[in-house]
């Protein structure tokens, strides 16, 4: 297990590790978050967006009152660790594009907003609350892909038991590019250090509690990817 990021002394934040990739070989970048803020319900083609509804309604969660929908949570939730622990066996990931936020700069990767399932059908803010957010390692500069965005590419992998398949895949032309997802957020994103997950897509086959993740955000423009991959740990109980 490894665990690149560190926390400020004294407090819960973060100290993200991250490499930018560029064609001369990127360099690093440390981003300390002092705001997390998850999305929901940010499909552009309403048809697709119902999907994510209902796909969730199957397991009980109720349908939103408004889309999209904007979450602040804990900065401590955030972590490039590739093993994330949790407490129930009824926890799943889902791949997001994430911008990392800082005054006139933004930088894209990948990730995955892990949500507590069960606790999703009584409120869907507390049970994202309980799982880790994963941050791929690598990013690229917001501005390197503005002008192609609708053309990048999410993609997951999971593994359940001893099976492999693939459990989400769109293009951003999904779901709300940056721009609009930063317009519409109450109050902006402000002056602090903020990390922003863009919500998700449907999977391909329904909800699946999985063991493990591979994320991938491609760029098929400029011919490269980001990728990163996590474990699900379910800590035992006994109570």
């Amino acid at each position: 297990m490894t665990s690149p990021e560190t926390r400020v002394a004294g407090s819960t934040r973060p100290v993200l590790a991250l490499r930018v990739d560029h064609g001369d070989g990127g360099r690093p970048l440390t981003f300390v978050p002092e705001r997390l803020v998850c999305c929901g319900w940010v499909g552009r083609d309403r048809a697709a967006l119902q999907a994510h509804i209902d796909e969730l309604a199957h397991v009980g969660v109720k349908p939103p009152t408004r889309v999209p929908i904007f979450m602040n949570f804990s900065p401590g939730l955030l972590t490039l660790d590739d093993e994330m622990e949790v407490v129930s066996q009824t926890t799943s990931g889902e791949v997001e594009y994430v911008l990392l936020c800082r005054g006139d700069d933004m930088w894209v990767t990948v990730g995955s907003d892990q949500t507590d399932r069960s606790v999703e059908t009584h409120s869907i803010v507390a049970s994202k609350q309980m799982c880790g957010k994963y941050v791929a390692s690598r990013c690229w500069a917001y501005a390197d892909v503005a002008a192609h965005w609708d053309q990048l590419l999410l993609r997951c992998w999971i593994t359940a038991g001893a099976e492999r398949s693939l459990y989400q895949e769109s293009p951003l032309a999904a779901i709300l590019a940056p721009g609009e997802l930063v317009a519409r957020l109450p109050g902006g994103l402000g002056p602090v250090p903020a990390v922003l997950f863009s919500g998700t897509i449907a999977t391909r086959g329904g909800l699946v509690y999985a063991d493990a993740y591979e994320l991938e955000l491609e760029d098929p423009v400029l011919g490269r990817s980001i990728r990163g991959s996590y474990r699900v740990r379910t800590l035992a109980q006994h109570t």
